[in-house]
Formats: C-alpha cells, structure tokens, sequence
C-alpha cells in the first residue's frame, strides 16, 4: 500500500479489488454480489473525485437531493425557492436552475462562508444573481419590483450556465 493520496490517481484495480472481496469471505454469493457491486462502487468514487476536482463541496453528491451541498430541512426549502424563482420568472428548466445554483454555493469556497447567511434575504435575491451578472452600472436585480423597476431584463447581462458535463448538473432535463 502507498502513502500517495488516492485522489491523485484515478485508476482503481478492480482485479485487486475483487481478489479482496473473494479473500474476504468464503460464502462465493456473498462474493458474487460484491464483484457484482464493484464496477458501481468504482463508478460512484469516480463521480465523487470528479466532483471535487470541480470545486464542489466535499458532500457533493451524497447528500441525496438535488443539491450538491448537504443542508437541513429549512434551508433545502430556501434553495428549492430559488430552484422555483429562476424556473418560474426566468423561465430556465428546473435542471439549469439546480446546476446554476451548485456552480455558485455549492463550492468548498461558498460553503466556508456559509449558507446560513443566504437566509437573510429572499430567495429571488440570491437567486437573480445566480443568473444575471452586473449591468452597466454595476447593479443586479433583487427581485424587488420597486427596486428593479428600471432594469431592463431583455438587455441585462445573463451569467453563462455551468458546462454541461460538470458535476453541478444532477438532474436530467
């Protein structure tokens, strides 16, 4: 066994793999079944480096939502209102809008900051910003009408999505 860092290589030896499993246990369907699960498992290891290598938090992809950050009940429900802003008045698919939100506070970097401070404002806040970069005069839209009034959404520079083959895309559209 090395002291590199797993990370550092991508390459896994599913033989060497299996032959341990088989060693493991003398119950051969015991032995099937984890030479069955070894490709996945492999698979599932790939997609979480791969994720990491992208800047993603280090929960992304375990968290079992559409989020690549792990978040409580409450703020799964603040996130899923920005997911509902950027489909409903932006009029992006639900899957853009999810690897929109992934890309921006999803990362290791948004996370240190921490989420919570989000909570503090509206979900179109943070959730136009996501999707708008700044105008001319360096503003954003906030989703207040009031104060957005005279910005011209048709003009207003739009941020370019996440490319499609990254990690922040985790639903089909």
């Amino acid at each position: 066994m090395t002291s590199e860092p797993a990370a550092r290589d991508d390459h896994l030896d599913l033989d060497a793999i299996e032959e341990l499993c088989a060693a493991a246990t003398t119950d051969p369907a015991f032995a099937a079944m984890a030479r069955e699960a070894m490709p996945r498992l492999v698979a599932e290891v790939r997609r979480l480096r791969w994720l990491v290598s992208f800047g993603a938090c280090d929960t992304a992809g375990t968290t079992g939502t559409e989020f690549v950050l792990a978040l409580d009940e409450e703020m799964l429900a603040y996130f899923r209102e920005m997911a509902d802003v950027l489909v409903e008045r932006i009029g992006i698919s639900r899957a853009e809008a999810v690897a929109r939100i992934n890309a921006v506070y999803g990362t290791r970097e948004s996370v240190n900051w921490g989420v919570g401070l989000l909570g503090h404002e509206l979900p179109e806040y943070w959730a136009y910003g996501v999707y708008y970069g700044p105008d001319d005069r360096h503003r954003l839209p906030i989703g207040d009408p009031d104060a957005d009034a005279d910005i011209d959404f048709n003009t207003h520079p739009v941020r370019p999505a996440p490319p499609k083959d990254s990690p922040f895309w985790t639903l089909e559209e």
